[in-house]
């Protein structure tokens, strides 16, 4: 189903954590469609500089700076933009850390730092948007990954807190849907040109064995992750709410760590 190109005209649209990456192509596409744009992180020079790219293609976007492990800070972006724009429509919370490191040897804070910036960031995103919504329509999507389903070696504290984000994407759908808010969740697979696959394919031959391990073998693109979400974002997802579309290639189904 191919979306219409002014779909999200005149919606107000907030993306968190788009300095980069995954969902700095959310932002884009959202965008594209005609919603209107903040966009927050936590580095004020990184989220300009995301914000003259968008700008340069046509986007209306406002940037500001934001940690989202600080609920004030968040309080007072979702202000100034409600204020500013009106009330909101759209929120992507995306912010998101992970590193490799084997469970016996992860300090308790490594673990918190994850859980504090993926699932308690998340919450805090949320609940800091929550007072500024229109509703009904409003829709909030939390970007999620495969570590949410699959264990995975050296992920214990990114597999904890992804599962944790499944979860309260659906109990937040349902205490807030008698509200007409919408809250779903997209997991991204292997997307090509990203930290996080930087970060997982660490040679020429650990990326072919990932690519040839996904049911559709190829890297996933931004644009599959925008699509995915503006989808959720729009009217033709009107009546789907507490769910996760895993936009993954199939990568849940196999197994990236099996012997050759």
């Amino acid at each position: 189903m191919s979306l219409d190109p002014q779909c999200l005209s005149g919606r107000n649209a907030i993306v968190v954590g788009a300095s980069s990456g995954i969902n700095l192509g959310v932002a884009h596409r959202l965008g594209s469609l005609g919603a209107r744009l903040a966009i927050v992180s936590r580095s004020e020079d990184r989220i300009a500089a995301a914000a003259d790219t968008l700008r340069a293609d046509g986007v209306d976007v406002t940037h500001h700076a934001g940690d989202v492990r600080e609920p004030a800070a968040l309080q007072a972006i979702m202000e100034e933009v409600a204020n500013a724009k009106g009330p909101i429509d759209i929120v992507l919370s995306g912010a998101a850390g992970n590193f490799f490191v084997p469970a016996a040897k992860m300090s308790p804070n490594a673990f918190k730092t994850i859980v504090d910036i993926d699932l308690i960031g998340t919450f805090n995103v949320l609940s800091a948007a929550y007072p500024h919504l229109r509703r009904p329509g409003a829709v909030l999507v939390n970007i999620t990954a495969p570590q949410a389903q699959r264990a995975m070696p050296m992920q214990a504290h990114a597999c904890a807190a992804k599962a944790g984000i499944d979860m309260l994407t659906r109990c937040l759908a349902l205490e807030w849907g008698a509200e007409g808010i919408r809250v779903n969740a997209v997991s991204p697979g292997p997307i090509a040109d990203t930290e996080g696959l930087a970060r997982l394919a660490t040679d020429a031959d650990l990326a072919e064995r990932i690519r040839g391990a996904l049911a559709l073998p190829r890297f996933g693109q931004r644009i599959d992750i925008g699509n995915a979400v503006a989808w959720l974002c729009s009217e033709a997802a009107s009546f789907v709410t507490g769910t996760t579309i895993d936009c993954d290639g199939g990568m849940r189904l196999g197994n990236l760590y099996a012997p050759e």
